[in-house]
């Protein structure tokens, strides 16, 4: 298994809250959330916005954070069973290989730098 990845998942505004509150109870140290905009596919159409620049979309959050590839699999399922709502919309996960990491404070390199 890869020894970083990153993992990036796209979830419901509502369901953030659930989704960072897990994470953190599951020992991910550090994370990144961003405001995004969902078009096509991952929009629920019940809650769609619709703009002139970008026609109809969805306002979700992005969680990005990086760990050991040996926790991604539980991290995919903790996430999934915290943002699923079951209906349309509901958002997606993906994990990307990570080839280093530099904590630029300390100069640690690797899975000593997320802590």
């Amino acid at each position: 298994m890869r020894e970083m990845v990153e993992v990036r998942a796209i979830v419901r505004m509502e369901m953030l809250d659930r989704v960072v509150r897990c994470l953190k109870d599951c020992g991910v140290p550090r994370m990144t959330v961003t405001r995004v905009h969902a078009l096509g596919a991952g929009v629920d159409h019940a809650t769609a916005r619709l703009s002139i620049e970008e026609g109809e979309y969805q306002e979700k959050a992005m969680v990005q954070f990086i760990c050991s590839g040996e926790r991604c699999e539980m991290f995919d399922e903790l996430i999934t069973g915290a943002a699923r709502t079951g209906r349309s919309g509901d958002g997606i996960i993906s994990v990307h290989p990570v080839l280093n990491v530099t904590k630029i404070r300390s100069g640690e390199v690797g899975l000593k730098a997320l802590q």
